[in-house]
């Protein structure tokens, strides 16, 4: 201990000595450091940590699929046959979600309600803040009850205490607040008011598909065993219901695996990135520490002369070594600290970090483990390196050797810097590529000066269609006469949003069994302008129009996956449709619009088929003005006349379509940025590393190039030698770099879209923008390689 303690006062004396040295050490692995714990505690945080509730390992998502489709809610006799006879769950749960009204004190609000059934919060073991949940029988009955969100019971009630018992107005109905949920409980995101899941014989039909499902497994149960059970009672229910088991799956995921899935890969990608800039740090840093300790040469020496012992030699060098790591992870708390408030725009929805983000355990520990690790791997080799002398290197002088040596070294360190730069510059450069593609890719419709707002109607003031149907012709009217409207529509949900309404499809000729089997077809609601109003191409028949009312024939617009899925090779228009299972209405096609991106614009677009609004007319719908110059003056218009319509119908999420549109590009737009972050950083600390080492062979052969010029070596032969050595260093780093990308770029596949692997563009430009940023570290000391001065070497040579 007194060794060590003598060790530490030494290291901060000479680290005193070395401002800039250590300056630039600690800044440096501040950089990593704080970057890679950032990006390792959002990591804890999303995909390691469970969720904040009891055994949560235990949580499914259940859901259904057939065999040709992709996943489906269930339906609410699924819930009830597998509460009473699936023994693999220990409970089973339901809920799903709509917008409602609130009115009163406060003015009309939009809210996000979920319908829950009764046994949801203990199925998560939360504990409402203050009363209780509701119970079956409540449940059953039809008690209007609601359950407030923290937030909500903030904002608007002020936190009252006496919240409970008051009756709040929600569409129009009065419903009774029984409870308020504590800080943070964020099952359903965005939720601000729960309430029962009251059964609806009419609507809680067997074919929909609706409800999502949560369930714990029972003891010693597995998801995969459940997931079978689940499946043999779908085709028991199917069988009883039609007299055939059908081919309905049952999927059984956890919870956990259901929120994180389409973040993982991003978020292990960043984890690698911000490695290799780690590693590139950390090779800068063994640098600058190898070139310190040959200056220190001759004091190893003497102290190896005067019985010092190699592993004090080994000791002293890994405490600076550490101490500087710790240093520069102490000033990496504070950038991961305000990283972090970036990398939460990656977390889904659902999963949430325990408190704000900034200093927490997780990310202290995290910290001193890097920092920890950093200071052995960078530290380690100098230290080897440099106890290796004797001592007749302090009277024979090894001086030469050595800096030969390390210069041997650091060349190796500037090769590997550049290849994993490389590789970083290629996987952000394959990320970047894609979000071009993604955001130049067709959307089937034109989102420019669109604006959009949701609406919801509520059931007590629009209790039937006709009254559903005036309002929405009324409000088109209104609108369509504003000087800087330019067309207008009203839809059931808003191109990519990722919201779906899938029907069962019935084609005419076909057998029941046929139709059952068939995946169910997204099917929207649209009014006459809705199309117009976003410029959607019609390819063949004619788009809805004022007459396709409830007294005209019912008619539908298909579009060109499905028109090219069902209707091949021949004309779609004139052919008739049924939505639904057994007796329905038949629906002639009157026109064929092009494919609309609803999802993910890197998902194939589904066969749509489209309702005309006064046939169908909606509760919940979203408007859409095209304006012939989008500004907020005019738009206030709009508000103006839906006010009239009716005062206490607010206007929701009211934004622009692009910024509709630009939202489903922002996790990989910021994915990209932090990416493209980390490689300049990369990229720059490679760079230094190679001016460094070049400076100082620079410096160590200044009598050598005297001698060169004193013989006649011009100026641009001498800049020129300089020159070749740096770019021969990058030239090998790339090599080994793109070697390296091209293994690394085959994980990307399933992140990339429109550019493939090996796109020759990025593993042409990285190589290009290495070579340039190389060049300008390499110019300073190729010009100061031209200023040695030959009476100097002459002299320093007599």
């Amino acid at each position: 201990m007194p060794s060590l303690l003598q060790d530490l006062r030494f290291t901060l004396r000479m680290l005193g000595r070395n401002r800039l040295f250590s300056v630039a050490v600690v800044v440096t692995l501040a950089m990593a450091i704080g970057a890679t714990t950032a990006v390792a505690t959002t990591v804890h945080h999303v995909l390691l940590r469970p969720l904040p509730y009891p055994q949560s390992d235990r949580l499914m998502r259940v859901s259904e699929s057939l065999s040709q489709s992709s996943q489906l809610p269930a339906t609410y006799p699924d819930l009830m046959d597998w509460r009473a006879n699936a023994r693999g769950l220990a409970g089973v749960e339901a809920f799903h979600e709509q917008d409602l009204t609130i009115t009163g004190a406060g003015g009309p609000q939009r809210l996000k309600a979920t319908l829950a059934t009764s046994g949801l919060f203990s199925l998560l073991g939360v504990q409402p803040l203050l009363g209780r949940g509701w119970e079956p029988a409540e449940e059953t009955s039809g008690h209007r009850l609601a359950v407030l969100d923290h937030g909500l019971w903030q904002r608007r009630f002020g936190g009252a205490r006496d919240i409970l018992g008051r009756t709040l107005i929600l569409d129009g109905e009065p419903f009774t607040v029984v409870g308020v949920l504590p800080q943070g409980f964020s099952f359903v995101p965005g939720t601000e008011v729960w309430m029962p899941l009251t059964p609806d014989p009419e609507s809680y039909t067997r074919t929909a598909h609706f409800l999502r499902i949560v369930a714990r497994l029972a003891p010693g149960v597995t998801a995969e065993n459940a997931a079978r059970e689940l499946t043999i009672r779908l085709g028991v229910m199917d069988q009883e219901a039609t007299g055939r088991a059908g081919d309905r799956i049952a999927r059984v995921v956890p919870w956990h695996e259901g929120l994180v899935k389409n973040v993982r890969g991003q978020l292990w990608l960043l984890g690698g990135v911000v490695i290799l800039v780690l590693l590139i740090a950390c090779a800068n840093v063994a640098n600058l520490m190898l070139t310190r300790a040959t200056a220190r040469q001759r004091e190893v020496s003497v102290r190896v002369a005067l019985g010092a012992h190699r592993w004090q030699l080994i000791q002293q060098f890994l405490i600076e070594s550490l101490v500087l790591a710790f240093m520069g992870g102490a000033a990496g708390l504070l950038v991961a600290s305000w990283s972090m408030g970036i990398l939460r725009s990656l977390v889904p929805e659902g999963v949430q970090f325990q408190g704000e983000p900034g200093f927490d355990g997780t990310l202290l520990v995290i910290a001193f483990v890097t920092s920890l690790l950093t200071g052995v791997l960078f530290g380690l080799v100098p230290a080897l390196r440099v106890s290796r002398a004797e001592a007749r290197g302090a009277l024979g002088g090894l001086a030469g050797h050595s800096a030969t040596m390390r210069g041997a070294f650091g060349s190796l360190l500037v090769v590997a810097q550049v290849a994993l730069a490389a590789v970083a510059l290629v996987g952000s450069g394959l990320i970047l590529r894609t979000l071009h593609s993604l955001q130049t890719a067709s959307l089937g419709f034109e989102p420019r000066d669109v604006i959009t707002a949701e609406l919801s109607l509520p059931a007590a003031r629009y209790p039937d269609e006709a009254g559903r149907r005036q309002f929405a012709s009324a409000l088109l009217d209104r609108l369509r006469v504003l000087p800087e409207v330019e067309a207008t529509g009203l839809v059931s949900t808003l191109p990519m949003t990722g919201r779906n309404n899938g029907m069962r499809l019935s084609l005419p000729g076909e057998s029941e069994d046929t139709a059952r089997t068939r995946a169910p077809i997204y099917v929207r609601v649209a009014s006459a302008g809705y199309f117009k109003a976003l410029r959607v191409p019609l390819r063949e028949g004619r788009p809805f129009v004022d007459g396709d009312g409830p007294s005209a024939p019912p008619v539908v617009l298909i579009n060109e996956p499905f028109a090219q899925r069902f209707f091949p090779g021949r004309t779609a228009v004139g052919q008739r449709v049924k939505l639904g299972l057994g007796d329905g209405t038949w629906r002639e096609v009157v026109g064929v619009v092009g494919a609309m991106h609803h999802n993910e614009v890197d998902e194939q677009v589904s066969p749509e088929l489209f309702l005309p609004l006064e046939q169908s007319p909606l509760e919940e719908m979203a408007l859409t003005v095209r304006m012939k110059n989008a500004s907020g003056g005019t738009f206030s218009a709009v508000r103006e006349q839906l006010r009239a319509l009716d005062p206490d119908l607010p206007l929701a999420a009211v934004r622009s379509l692009d910024e509709v549109v630009d939202a489903t590009f922002g996790d990989r737009r910021r994915l990209g940025s932090l990416l493209a972050a980390l490689a300049s950083l990369g990229l720059g600390l490679a760079a230094v590393g190679l001016y460094a080492v070049l400076a100082l062979a620079v410096a160590r052969q200044r009598r050598e190039l005297g001698i060169r010029a004193a013989l006649g070596a011009s100026s641009g032969h001498l800049r020129g030698l300089v020159l070749g050595h740096g770019m021969r260093l990058v030239a090998g780093g790339i090599l080994v770099g793109l070697l390296g990308a091209a293994l690394v770029a085959r994980t990307l596949t399933g992140l990339l879209y429109g550019v493939s692997a090996a796109d020759p563009v990025t593993f042409a430009g990285v190589p290009l923008l290495l070579a340039t940023i190389a060049l300008s570290a390499c110019w300073l000391p190729a010009r100061r390689a031209t200023r040695a001065s030959p009476l100097e070497s002459l002299r320093h040579e007599g």
